[in-house]
């Protein structure tokens, strides 16, 4: 059971900014992306977080350049019961993606068990 968790963890989709990943709007022509973000769209630089491929897949080197690390992220949502981003059974080094998506709806792991409702979270 641990290791199918885990293996989910990874292939899954987290992007946090100061406990708050910005609401999901259109940004550049039919392109959604996340309200906090938009300063990236207005300078149409895609390669902020895809790292030179525009079309590949974004990295989680590129979430943690700008929001900090795990723990740092972990600290600003200490407040926060339970804490989204220190949980309980992996502790804060969940890869980002795994609950944050930037050009569609993020989903929460933890209601993948449980039924938890975090205020700053932006589908």
């Amino acid at each position: 059971m641990k290791t199918s968790l885990i293996s989910a963890l990874l292939m899954g989709t987290l992007l946090a900014s100061q406990a708050w990943a910005g609401e999901l709007t259109k940004m550049s022509g039919s392109r959604e992306g996340r309200s906090n973000h938009a300063f990236m769209y207005q300078e149409k630089d895609c390669k902020t977080c895809h790292l030179g491929a525009p079309k590949g897949p974004a990295t989680e080197i590129a979430c943690l350049e700008c929001h900090g690390d795990y723990q740092q992220i972990a600290e600003q949502t200490r407040d926060s019961k339970p804490n989204p981003h220190d949980a309980p059974h992996w502790g804060a080094d969940v890869p980002c993606t795994v609950c944050h998506s930037e050009h569609k709806p993020a989903k929460v792991l933890c209601n993948d068990c449980h039924q938890f409702t975090f205020s700053n979270f932006s589908h």
